[in-house]
């Protein structure tokens, strides 16, 4: 993997994913924003673009063709907390109510993020797509870096109880890329993220997706 471009909901999660890449394949992979594009005003400008509506319109245009001109792989990086929305349709539960498993939730986000692909395209460069599915959410990957407890096997208001767990150790939390950036850094040690992703079946898929 010499490069690779990165279709996030949002600057933060774009932050989490170059650490956990950097420390993969070292220091000197390119690492390219495609969605939300990031420079230097984007930390003002978060609220106002990325989104997993972003991501999926992104997929289905000419620009995400190009990306493979340039990029050996393409992340595609989404949570599952809005897959209940009528435009997303992927259950999270069975039809009892119960949680579905999280390995079914996955392959059927990664379906459908497919199906907004052209299917030419698609088949051009499949293998070259990697997908970054949170269940339900990014922050639940980072928890486990921060607690201990049952907290760090939550799958769902994780980002709450992100805010509350970097709270106790007195560090800052907001939606910003650099504070990001900053919580991230227990990813640049392999030995992290090998013991966060056994806390986390969506973490663990990624990371074992890593060519």
């Amino acid at each position: 993997m010499e490069s690779v471009a990165l279709i996030t909901e949002g600057i933060t999660d774009q932050a989490v994913l170059q650490t956990i890449l950097y420390t993969r394949y070292g220091p000197d992979l390119e690492i390219n924003s495609a969605q939300p594009f990031r420079d230097e005003t984007d930390a003002a400008r978060q609220g106002n673009f990325g989104g997993w509506e972003n991501v999926l319109d992104f997929c289905g245009r000419a620009e995400f063709a190009e990306l493979f001109l340039y990029n050996n792989f393409i992340v595609i990086q989404i949570d599952t907390d809005c897959a209940h929305h009528a435009n997303f349709g992927v259950p999270t539960q069975d039809q009892h109510g119960a949680a579905r498993p999280i390995a079914d939730i996955v392959l059927d986000v990664k379906n459908f993020i497919v199906s907004k692909i052209d299917p030419v395209v698609f088949h051009s460069v499949a293998g070259r797509i990697l997908y970054a599915i949170s269940v339900h959410s990014l922050e639940c990957w980072l928890l486990p870096l921060f607690t201990e407890d049952a907290t760090a096997i939550k799958i769902s208001s994780c980002e709450r109880h992100l805010n509350q767990a970097v709270a106790r150790q007195n560090m800052k939390y907001a939606k910003e890329y650099e504070i990001y950036e900053t919580l991230a850094k227990g990813f640049r040690k392999q030995k992290n993220i090998d013991s966060c992703r056994k806390k986390n079946a969506s973490f663990d898929i990624f990371v074992s997706s890593l060519p």
